[in-house]
């Protein structure tokens, strides 16, 4: 998760389908994103992810945000 961060904030608004690898686990079912989610939220909601457990990632800005997300292809 922490190598893949751009990916994760595309999978949160675009979603997933075929087979997902995470630690090591392979996971085979349909993720769906939430395209309704604002840009703002992503970050928040990212901001949470990778600062809880071992993560100390620190805040993502909505702008760092903004940009990965407008050049996510959407699914």
């Amino acid at each position: 998760m922490v190598n893949n961060f751009d990916q994760v904030l595309c999978l949160m608004r675009n979603g997933i389908n075929g087979e997902l690898i995470v630690n090591g686990i392979q996971y085979n079912q349909a993720m769906p994103g939430i395209p309704t989610l604002t840009n703002l939220e992503i970050a928040e909601l990212a901001t949470y992810i990778y600062n809880a457990w071992e993560y100390q990632r620190g805040l993502v800005d909505v702008k760092e945000a903004d940009k990965i997300l407008n050049a996510c292809a959407p699914r």
